[in-house]
């Protein structure tokens, strides 16, 4: 997603879907289908629990540096790559056009 750079390398608060607290982590980059991937992620039991334990997968990422407060809806995912566990979380919203506008346009066909 060209344009995104400014997510890349920032911490962002992981909630879950009530907006409780799951665990803080680092952006490395948003991919071009808008999934912000997470690195160094302070308590990835918690977010495992929360993936497969409770089976839930809707989360909101607070994104800190950008503007405080601003939180963005998506999806987590993850995936067993290479002996590690990755996650990202897919955003509905184009998180490039959240610097310009409170209410970002939807991605085509995922509104």
């Amino acid at each position: 997603m060209a344009g995104s750079s400014t997510l890349a390398d920032q911490e962002v608060r992981v909630l879950d879907s009530d907006g409780a607290p799951l665990t803080t982590a680092m952006t490395r980059a948003v991919a071009d289908d808008g999934a912000v991937i997470l690195a160094e992620v302070e308590d990835p039991g918690i977010l495992l629990d929360y993936y497969f334990g409770r089976g839930e997968r809707l989360v909101v990422i607070e994104l800190r540096k950008t503007r405080p407060d601003l939180t963005v809806e998506g999806t987590l995912e993850t995936w067993w790559v290479a002996g590690e566990r990755r996650w990202q979380v897919y955003v509905d919203r184009p998180l490039v056009t959240l610097g310009r506008s409170e209410n970002p346009e939807p991605v085509a066909g995922r509104w």
